[in-house]
C-alpha cells in the first residue's frame, strides 16, 4: 500500500462529515496521483448524491463514510438502508470502506464467492467490480453477480471513469446504474412519508394549542363582561 499527499473532502451532509486522508492502493491500477484524483472525486461526487431526493437512503449511508475513503463504496443491501439501526449500518459502511483501501480484493477471490459482494459485507466497492473484470468474466456474468447482492447501486462519473478505465464495459455500467433502483425509490419514498408524517403531526399540536388558547381569550373575555354586570 502506498501513501502519498492527503485529498480533503469536505461537504454538509446532514449537518457535517468528518475530514480525513484519502490514500491510493498499490493493488489498484493506476498511480498514486491518479489514484487521488480518481478517489478524492468519487468522494466529492457522492457527498451530492447523499443528498439526492431519489437515493436518499444509499446516499446518506455511503457519505457517512466519506471521510476516510468512502469513495470504495458504490452499493449497499436492503438491510443496510433501511434498518433500524442507523449508527451501526454507518460504523459497517466506514469498515467496508476502510477493508477495502488497505486490503483491495483480488481475481482469486471471485471464485470463492457468489455474488458480486465477495466477502458478503452487505457492501458491493470499487476494487470488487474491478477483481471482477480481472477474473475475467464475461459482461453478462458480471451483471449476473451484481444482480444475485440484491443491492442498490449509485454510481458517480468518477466512479464510472474508473472503472471503465479498468475494463469494466458500458453495459454493465448502464445494469448497475438500473439495477433494484425500484427498491431504492421506495426506500427514499418511505423516508419522506416518515418526515410529513412528522410534519402533520407538528401542524395538528400546533392547530390544537391555536385552538385551546383561543378558547381561553373568548372564556377570559365573557368573564370579564359578566363582572360589568
Amino acid at each position: 500500500m502506498k501513501s502519498f499527499k492527503k485529498a480533503i473532502v469536505s461537504t454538509a451532509l446532514m449537518g457535517s462529515l468528518v475530514l480525513a486522508p484519502i490514500s491510493g492502493c498499490s493493488s489498484l491500477p493506476g498511480n498514486d496521483k491518479q489514484q487521488g484524483a480518481v478517489i478524492g472525486g468519487v468522494g466529492g461526487a457522492l457527498a451530492g448524491a447523499a443528498l439526492s431526493k431519489n437515493n436518499r437512503g444509499i446516499g446518506a449511508l455511503i457519505g457517512a463514510a466519506l471521510g476516510a475513503g468512502g469513495g470504495y463504496l458504490i452499493g449497499a443491501n436492503k438491510d443496510k438502508i433501511t434498518g433500524k439501526d442507523k449508527d451501526r449500518a454507518r460504523e459497517e459502511a466506514q469498515t467496508a470502506s476502510d477493508r477495502a483501501e488497505r486490503n483491495p480484493a483480488k481475481p482469486e477471490d471471485v471464485d470463492r464467492a457468489r455474488t458480486a459482494d465477495l466477502n458478503d459485507d452487505g457492501f458491493v466497492t470499487l476494487d470488487e467490480v474491478v477483481a471482477l473484470r480481472q477474473a475475467n468474466l464475461s459482461d453478462d456474468e458480471m451483471v449476473e453477480r451484481l444482480e444475485q447482492t440484491g443491492q442498490v447501486f449509485e454510481l458517480t462519473d468518477y466512479q464510472e471513469d474508473y472503472l471503465r478505465t479498468r475494463g469494466v464495459s458500458d453495459d454493465v455500467l448502464r445494469e448497475m446504474r438500473n439495477m433494484n433502483q425500484d427498491f431504492g425509490r421506495t426506500a427514499s419514498a418511505g423516508d419522506s412519508d416518515q418526515l410529513d408524517s412528522g410534519d402533520l403531526d407538528r401542524d395538528s399540536d400546533s392547530d390544537s394549542r391555536d385552538r385551546d388558547s383561543e378558547y381561553d381569550r373568548e372564556s377570559a373575555r365573557n368573564d370579564r363582561g359578566g363582572e360589568r354586570f
